[in-house]
């Protein structure tokens, strides 16, 4: 890695490192210290309510056989869209910085100009973005401990458990990531990039929801990446997703190895 790239891209990743890290932390704190209530309040008889049960399948992007017990609640800030537009909002500003961002800025001929490989230039990178997501899913998960904390701590998540949505939610990050990254490479402009990712993201989510209401989504859910995040399968089962882990990983993998052999090997100039 080089000394100078490093400097300067940590420069221009933390405030968004550090602003998606304490929204999506206090998201969670806030979802973990009054979710633990509304169990209480709603009753037995609303939670196991078929419309209720509906929406709450969608938001989750899986069955639930029975009425929505501890397990369904604590999955469900984990799965919120708002929580996954942090975090992927995140990594999607990370990674589509280079090249598309250096393009669009003018300062693409400068950099590469410099005394540095661009393989060398992509690992700086890949391991600032690693780091970044990591920092943000780790907030994440500390707001989450103090919500429930807060509640009372007897229906928070186990250290395993959070272990495995961790692991299990920044391999989504990474597989987005790095199909921004791709199309990063073969874009010129940044919002271009940004928004064919967007897009992206939109489409799996809805393609997740409609996977519970709609029989024909489920041919096509196995393309979605969010077809491999479900965190109430893993507060269920209390076991590692596994075969979800390896598909978002191996993708997120081979995404990136075609972004790198993109971007090494195509012109790269401001006009």
């Amino acid at each position: 890695m080089n000394r100078g790239l490093l400097f300067k891209s940590i420069r221009e990743v933390w405030p968004a490192t550090l602003l998606c890290g304490l929204l999506a932390a206090a998201f969670e704190g806030l979802v973990a210290a009054i979710f633990p209530g509304i169990q209480q309040q709603m009753g037995a008889q609303v939670m196991s309510m078929e419309f209720v049960k509906r929406i709450v399948e969608g938001m989750l992007g899986t069955k639930i056989a029975d009425q929505i017990g501890p397990e369904v609640l604590q999955a469900v800030p984990w799965a919120h869209p708002i929580l996954l537009a942090l975090v992927l909002s995140h990594v999607l500003i990370c990674c589509t910085r280079l090249p598309s961002g250096e393009v669009d800025r003018g300062t693409i001929d400068i950099a590469l100009g410099l005394p540095i490989t661009r393989w060398r230039w992509m690992w700086t990178e890949t391991v600032i973005c690693v780091v970044a997501s990591m920092i943000v899913v780790t907030l994440a998960l500390v707001g989450s401990f103090i919500g429930s904390s807060i509640a009372g701590g007897e229906r928070g998540l186990s250290l395993i458990s959070a272990g495995m949505i961790y692991v299990n939610l920044l391999g989504l990050c990474l597989a987005f990531g790095s199909a921004a990254w791709l199309f990063s490479s073969l874009g010129d402009r940044r919002g271009k990039v940004l928004t064919i990712s967007f897009i992206l993201i939109v489409v799996s989510l809805l393609v997740s929801y409609l996977e519970q209401l709609w029989d024909p989504a489920g041919y096509v859910a196995w393309l979605s990446a969010l077809s491999y995040y479900r965190p109430v399968n893993i507060l269920r089962d209390a076991q590692w997703p596994m075969r979800d882990i390896v598909v978002l990983y191996a993708a997120a993998l081979v995404l990136w190895g075609s972004a790198s052999v993109v971007f090494c090997r195509r012109d790269l100039c401001t006009t």
